[in-house]
């Protein structure tokens, strides 16, 4: 029986670096076993997509008009999905690159892993305005009246299919952490394949967990497996509820991977998934798993990664508890900030 193939996808924003970032997976992985499919190559004719007729295309266009080039129905998805499935059968390695890869159904169900790749609109804008490859060009308007507002629509669909679908993560683009160029599409590379970062409405598995950052140059796995208890402050506690801001959450783990990195350098793999909605009692809320060569880094880097989730993850905790006052349940939300005050 052939292999299969592993199939990941970069989506997310216009010029957020998806094609220059999949040439480096593609380099990563080898170029001989690895391909790369552009969702660009499977765009309609112009008269093939729809119109909008936004206000302000009849003051800043001739013809008084856009073409919706930025929703799903500008692509001939079955075409596209038929050439994932060919190119699967030929190579180790499937890279898909689009902005509208979320939208897409038939695609998402063809996915390993998919990252979303985000970025602010003033340096969307500038990259977008230093291109001139576009064809057809972008019109006026068009960026701020179709183009942005589109995106911002599909990451707030991909955002909520995240919770509920492990293989979706973020990774925000707009601040390089190196000035150069490469160094900083080796970096988003590393961070993508080595930190696993999750937010999820999903039971999280501890076995599952272990596994992302298990590595063959390390002796070393250190977890720690958060879970809800039925007491707090000497009251019973009967479940916890967990939400946040999804992409400030996820730019905030990311930014504790990199200070556990800098601290403990011959960490591996790190892994962060965090429980969202309601968590019972017995049920994990938070697993956190590091590795490395040797037992103690992991054990001290998975320690330091627990207190930085704390002290600075934007995410909050309900905790409803029955006091046995007439008044029945009663429930208080609370930071990770807050929360460690009283732990």
């Amino acid at each position: 029986m052939a292999q299969k193939s592993y199939i990941f996808a970069l989506a997310g924003c216009t010029n957020s670096g998806k094609s220059t970032l999949a040439k480096e997976f593609q380099r990563f992985f080898g170029a001989s076993e690895t391909t790369i499919i552009n969702q660009d190559e499977f765009y309609k004719l112009e008269d093939e997509v729809e119109k909008i007729y936004d206000p302000a295309a009849l003051t800043l266009t001739e013809q008084g008009y856009y073409w919706s080039f930025d929703e799903k129905e500008a692509i001939h998805i079955d075409k596209f999905k038929e050439r994932i499935l060919y190119d699967s059968k030929k190579f180790k390695n499937v890279i898909l690159d689009g902005n509208m890869i979320t939208e897409m159904d038939e695609i998402v169900e063809l996915c390993d892993r998919i990252v979303v790749l985000t970025l602010d609109i003033k340096t969307c804008r500038r990259r977008r305005e230093a291109r001139t490859d576009y064809v057809p060009p972008d019109t006026p308007g068009y960026f701020d009246n179709v183009a942005f507002p589109a995106y911002l629509r599909h990451l707030e669909n991909a955002r909520k299919r995240s919770r509920s679908d492990n293989r979706i993560t973020f990774i925000d683009v707009s601040e390089p952490r190196f000035a150069d160029r490469n160094s900083s599409i080796i970096d988003f590379r590393k961070q993508i394949l080595n930190d696993y970062v999750k937010l999820t409405d999903q039971k999280l598995d501890v076995g599952s967990v272990d596994r992302l950052v298990s590595d063959p140059t390390c002796g070393a796995i250190s977890t720690f497996n958060g879970v809800t208890r039925d007491n707090h402050a000497g009251r019973d506690v009967t479940h916890l509820s967990y939400d946040c801001h999804d992409l400030m959450a996820y730019k905030k783990l990311r930014g504790i991977c990199s200070e556990i990195r800098k601290e403990f350098p011959d960490i591996s793999k790190i892994a962060i998934f965090h429980r969202l909605g309601k968590v019972d009692i017995g049920e994990s809320s938070v697993v956190i798993s590091t590795s490395s060569p040797h037992r103690k880094t992991a054990i001290e880097a998975t320690s330091k990664c627990i207190d930085l989730l704390k002290d600075q993850a934007p995410i909050f905790k309900y905790e409803e508890y029955s006091n046995g006052e007439t008044e029945g349940v009663k429930g208080v939300w609370k930071s990770n900030i807050d929360d460690r005050k009283t732990n």
